[in-house]
């Protein structure tokens, strides 16, 4: 069985796609989700805008959750206090996880660039392959890019793992 990392730094658009796309993977695949909570304590010092938009993508997660368990999505949640790439690629590691799904936001938004060094960063930390989630611009679904969410996989030599034949 297939089990896929979901990390999640902070809830999101992207989060919710990221999670999205895991479930909706999950129901045609025989895979278990991991999902990897970052504890938000520094959202306690943040604008109370910053914490009600937080609140706000929570509440969306935590239905999509729901859903997915109503409908016998194998999933866990965890919860990681610890530095984000450190914890994943531990996680990843511990977990047996055979890929991590992770959401880029467009690449004209100020975060991009911060999160492709995150990706390459973590690549250089894990055998696992990342599946990058690209959510398309205003094609939202109850609040998930479902049609706007693709799969984009890495190029990498040698085979689907990444690792080259002996």
């Amino acid at each position: 069985m297939n089990k896929i990392l979901v990390p999640i730094e902070n809830f999101s658009s992207l989060s919710l796609s990221a999670s999205y796309f895991a479930i909706k993977f999950a129901k045609r695949n025989p895979t278990k989700i991991l999902f990897l909570v970052f504890s938000s304590a520094s959202l306690d010092e943040a604008p109370s805008s910053i914490r009600e938009e937080e609140v706000r993508w929570r509440k969306k997660f935590d239905g999509l959750i729901q859903q997915a368990r109503t409908e016998k999505v194998n999933l866990e949640l965890f919860v990681s206090n610890n530095e984000y790439l450190e914890a994943v690629s531990q996680f990843a590691r511990d977990h047996n996880a055979t890929e991590i799904f992770i959401a880029l936001p467009q690449v004209q938004d100020t975060n991009y660039q911060r999160q492709i060094q995150v990706v390459n960063a973590l690549r250089n930390q894990v055998d696992n392959q990342i599946i990058i989630v690209k959510p398309r611009e205003e094609q939202e679904t109850d609040g998930c890019q479902e049609s706007g969410s693709r799969e984009i996989r890495p190029q990498r030599s040698g085979t689907v793992s990444g690792k080259k034949g002996s």
